[in-house]
């Protein structure tokens, strides 16, 4: 019985506070309570992208989630003031790792198809 859905959640500060880890995107979905993108992970764990996170995976993959799946990234542990109190916070950071492979819908190289004058080239028995 695989028991990973017992073991995993959100991933949170505590989760990289040893060091940072890199995790393969399986999914993305919306999250409905704070209606921002939410990526899962192979191991089971997942993370949701407020605003900086989601500009970064935009700018490495770009704004279709289908490109996000099979990309890794790597989550570390980061800080922020508090605007309220000003007190220092412990956040987790998302970093694209894995380059976006060219393909003919991304800015890549298209791939080759065959002529159309090939096609005329036949030779029509008579």
């Amino acid at each position: 019985m695989d028991m990973r859905k017992y073991g995993c959640g959100p991933v949170k500060p505590e989760d990289v506070r040893d060091g940072p880890r890199q995790e393969k995107v399986a999914d993305v979905s919306v999250n409905e309570k704070f209606d921002v993108p939410t990526l899962h992970f192979e191991s089971g764990d997942s993370f949701m992208l407020f605003q900086t996170n989601a500009r970064a995976m935009n700018k490495a993959y770009g704004y279709d989630s289908n490109k996000w799946l099979d990309q890794v990234v790597e989550l570390s542990l980061g800080h922020y003031p508090d605007s309220k109190t000003g007190e220092e916070k412990e956040t987790v950071i998302l970093k694209p790792v894995s380059v976006l492979q060219p393909s003919a819908d991304n800015g890549g190289t298209k791939a080759a198809l065959p002529s159309v004058r090939d096609d005329l080239n036949d030779d029509v028995p008579f």
